[in-house]
């Protein structure tokens, strides 16, 4: 499912720790949204998404990944 038009989520996840742990939060966000821009944040641990697909549905892709959602 997607939303209506664009949204920005801004979320935290605790067990983000490197790059690696960045590039596979940003290719799972594109597999759902081929279009979400994600800019992720290593030191505050923070990723901010900019995508059309709802957030429960980015959540549980991230959560799918292995990390957790803040």
């Amino acid at each position: 499912m997607t939303a209506d038009r664009p949204m920005t989520l801004q979320l935290t996840i605790p067990d983000m720790a490197c790059a690696a742990c960045a590039e596979t939060i940003t290719k799972a966000v594109n597999s759902l949204d081929p279009t979400a821009q994600v800019e992720a944040n290593l030191q505050t641990k923070q990723v901010r998404i900019e995508t059309q697909a709802l957030p429960e549905t980015v959540k549980a892709t991230i959560s799918a990944a292995g990390y957790t959602v803040a």
